[in-house]
């Protein structure tokens, strides 16, 4: 026999000398509470917080590096136009009560660098998207012409005073100085602004009755002039803007500066020549004054005064309101070509020479729709090639998609007329109640999770038996 008892007799022995343990009945349901009052409190700390971070996504936006360029997308190589080109939301676009733009977004460094495509938002905002990276730029312009709701009020035309150089590195736009109460001279012109170095490489002042009000720029198609039209006014001020005689005019890079007998637009070849276009005539007009070319448009669809000059100067072409996609000019002979689309309730603007193809915005007729870009052959029966997409509108407010454009002609080629781009990451903005209701809301919810875990605690302490 072992000299030891067996385990089992010493464990027997042990259990008998210990008194027995005195379990309330409602533990497991007490522990069951405690484990859904502390789940309960973890959300409610979640709700808080997502609540929060939700209500000022600003603060993620900030953390973010925006200053570097977008990486180029797919199918890009090298400078381009991109196949997307995307609305500007509206709420970057708004003004605060001193009329300023009011989002850090718009910036008034103006060195951008090269730039393939500008516009102007309906609310006067300029757009300029980058040529090599696909970057949106919105910019503050000093002195725009476009800037003050006065001045989108009364602008006649649909293609605001700003435009692209052929190669992309410089913006010619129209300004003026903020007008007075008082009615006087206020000045104005044309201003060539280098996006390399941010600075003004011209002003062209104009002068006559109490400021000129430009209403449409252009380049020569080498980029050396610029030709533009506009109006005199008689009565400039904060709150009237009227005039009636028409302005016209070329400038050249040595600083020639010739009047243009004006006309319903007026462009400039790389020689100096105006070509005025006016009521569905075109008026050649020399550099010594003569006139080389008077050749009627009778009989085409209505035009739009938007015009393109080939890159040798022999052919304009317009586009149309409807009917037709492009009108084609032969300006050294009585000829007149129009080349249809398929879409005859869509207007047209051209934007560059693409080979004997012109790249064509077009827009449909509902507003708030999306357009296109498209390729249209002038020459040929070749078929209508769509080689990109315009954004439409908001659903509240159609007006706000892409303007009607000025883009960088030489970066428009035939082997990529267009490239792809990421879309831009447009900061958002929650109304300006959003936060503070946000923050409110969270902190109510912690308030009331802490709550009911008191209220359940004190109900759990005065239901608990003492101690005996």
């Amino acid at each position: 026999m072992s000299p030891h008892p067996p385990l089992k007799d010493l464990l027997e022995q042990a259990a008998e000398t210990v008194p027995p343990a005195d379990v309330p009945r409602d533990t497991w349901q007490r522990g069951r509470r405690r484990h859904r009052r502390s789940l309960a409190l973890r959300a409610a700390a979640v709700v808080g917080v997502v609540a929060l971070v939700a209500a000022t996504p600003g603060l993620l936006d900030r953390a973010t590096d925006r200053s570097a360029p977008q990486p180029a997308g797919s199918g890009a190589s090298g400078p381009g136009l991109p196949d997307h080109l995307h609305a500007v939301p509206s709420h970057l676009a708004a003004r605060g009560e001193d009329e300023r733009w009011g989002h850090e977004e718009v910036s008034d460094d103006l060195a951008v660098g090269r730039a393939v495509a500008a516009w102007v938002t309906s609310a006067g905002l300029p757009v300029l998207v980058g040529a090599a990276d696909g970057r949106y730029h919105l910019l503050d312009l000093p002195d725009f012409l476009l800037a003050g709701d006065l001045a989108i009020s009364w602008f006649p035309g649909d293609q605001p005073p700003m435009a692209l150089s052929p190669d992309g590195t410089r913006l010619a736009y129209a300004y003026a100085w903020p007008a007075t109460d008082d009615g006087t001279v206020v000045p104005s012109g044309i201003r060539v602004l280098d996006l390399e170095t941010g600075e003004v490489a011209r002003d062209l002042a104009l002068q006559g009755g109490t400021g000129v009000a430009v209403t449409q720029v252009s380049w020569s198609p080498d980029g050396a002039w610029l030709a533009w039209t506009g109006f005199e006014t008689s009565y400039w001020t904060t709150t009237t803007l009227n005039g009636s005689r028409s302005r016209a005019g070329v400038a050249g890079p040595d600083g020639t500066r010739r009047a243009v007998e004006p006309g319903g637009s007026t462009y400039v070849d790389d020689d100096g020549a105006a070509i005025v276009l006016d009521g569905g005539s075109i008026e050649v007009q020399r550099s010594d004054g003569t006139t080389v070319a008077r050749r009627g448009a009778a009989g085409t669809p209505e035009l739009t005064g938007d015009g393109l000059l080939s890159p040798d100067g022999s052919r304009l072409v317009v586009g149309t309101a409807a009917g037709y996609d492009l009108v084609a000019i032969d300006l050294g002979r009585d000829r007149v070509e129009t080349r249809s689309g398929g879409a005859q309730d869509w207007s047209a603007r051209p934007l560059a020479w693409v080979g004997d193809a012109v790249l064509v915005q077009r827009t449909p007729p509902a507003s708030g729709d999306e357009g296109l870009l498209s390729l249209v052959d002038v020459t040929g029966d070749a078929a209508v090639r769509d080689v990109g997409v315009l954004d439409g509108g908001e659903s509240d407010n159609p007006h706000t998609g892409v303007g009607p454009l000025s883009v960088a002609a030489d970066l428009v080629t035939e082997d990529q007329p267009t490239v792809t781009r990421p879309a831009p990451d447009w900061p958002w903005d929650p109304p300006s109640w959003a936060v503070p209701a946000a923050a409110l809301a969270a902190a109510l919810l912690l308030v009331a999770a802490l709550a009911w875990a008191v209220v359940r605690r004190r109900r759990r302490s005065a239901q608990r038996p003492s101690a005996t």
